[in-house]
């Protein structure tokens, strides 16, 4: 029979783990914080546990977070890696460093099932989703790779799949991040984004853990939405608005939009009010994100630099809170939308 995996178990299903060896629950809190604080998989390195107590889990599982199968460098120094889970399957995760801030974008799932028509990810379909320890798997091993303290980076979900369609995977990696037993992340450095679940929103909202929230826009009417992005068949603009003024509302907290700029589709001057006019009274930042050209994409292309520029500039003017944000790792296929396969 397959060991079990125990990367990934929070404190309560570790301590009902334990039962089996007749283990005292606080043996449950050491492993925790040498797993997800200290990032020690090797039961050797559990010091302050019996040694008895160390090789009877040995015997019955393994606490394996995933392996950094290859890697790919950028120009900027963006680095993508391909990490191979448990299974043998594989998703990949981003390191991005600028300005002295590390920013990790990582997956939640193998594949994805929303078919977004701008984004790489959506060719590979939909495998499965990964468990909390795949999830905060990426953040430890690339933490250990590049030497980094447990504080000073920002997690983001915006790798492959859609984060609030694995929610339970997702809301159980945050609170391992967030944890100060666990990674001891604060919440305003993990931000996850959403396509526009709009019943996972509102769950997320009434969640004891909050993140930052990033929902992908990306179009101004439900026509051009739909057609770009099916999920907003089901659930269309009114409905996401909606659900995004709930998060203020119950959460406290301001949101994102992200707004992936395609040339002749999304940024007419149209668009641009429209887009002003829906964030009207809302408590929303609008990052435009120019788009990444992939050659399976062929459809689409960004607009040029001046007209990006003179999209924000019509947003600043309508008073919308507006920045751009220029993808990194373009040359290694790490930028937004890019991510499938590592080669």
């Amino acid at each position: 029979m397959a060991q079990a995996n125990l990367y990934g178990r929070d404190r309560a299903s570790l301590r009902e783990w334990l039962t089996r060896f007749d283990a005292p629950p606080f043996h449950a809190d050491q492993l925790y914080r040498w797993w997800y604080a200290r990032r020690r998989f090797d039961p050797d390195d559990w010091t302050d546990l019996p040694v008895a107590l160390r090789h009877q889990i040995a015997e019955e599982a393994v606490v394996d977070p995933g392996t950094l199968a290859e890697s790919a460098r950028a120009d900027d120094g963006t680095v993508k890696y391909l990490v191979t889970l448990g299974d043998g399957r594989s998703v990949e995760s981003v390191y991005m460093e600028q300005d002295g801030r590390v920013t990790l974008c990582i997956s939640s799932q193998v594949g994805c099932a929303l078919d977004c028509d701008f984004c790489l990810t959506a060719r590979m379909g939909f495998v499965r989703h990964c468990t909390p320890g795949e999830i905060v798997g990426q953040v430890a091993r690339i933490q250990d790779l590049h030497g980094m303290g447990n504080d000073r980076f920002n997690v983001v979900f915006m790798g492959m799949g859609e984060p609030l369609h694995n929610f339970d995977g997702v809301v159980g990696a945050v609170r391992l991040l967030t944890d100060a037993d666990g990674f001891g992340l604060s919440w305003r450095r993990v931000t996850v984004s959403t396509s526009g679940m709009v019943p996972a929103i509102e769950r997320l909202a009434e969640e004891t853990v909050h993140p930052r929230l990033a929902v992908s826009l990306n179009a101004t009417t439900d026509e051009t939405r739909s057609r770009i992005m099916p999920i907003n068949r089901k659930y269309p603009i009114a409905r996401l608005i909606e659900a995004c003024k709930k998060w203020t509302r119950t959460t406290g907290q301001s949101f994102t939009f992200e707004y992936v700029l395609l040339d002749g589709v999304n940024c007419s001057d149209a668009d641009v009010d429209r887009l002003a006019a829906l964030t009207d009274g809302l408590a929303v930042k609008v990052n435009l994100i120019p788009f990444n050209p992939v050659p399976e994409l062929l459809d689409y292309n960004a607009p040029s630099k001046a007209r990006i520029f003179a999209l924000r500039d019509r947003l600043l003017d309508r008073g919308v809170r507006v920045s751009i944000r220029w993808s990194r790792g373009q040359d290694a296929k790490a930028a937004c939308g890019q991510l499938a396969l590592l080669s």
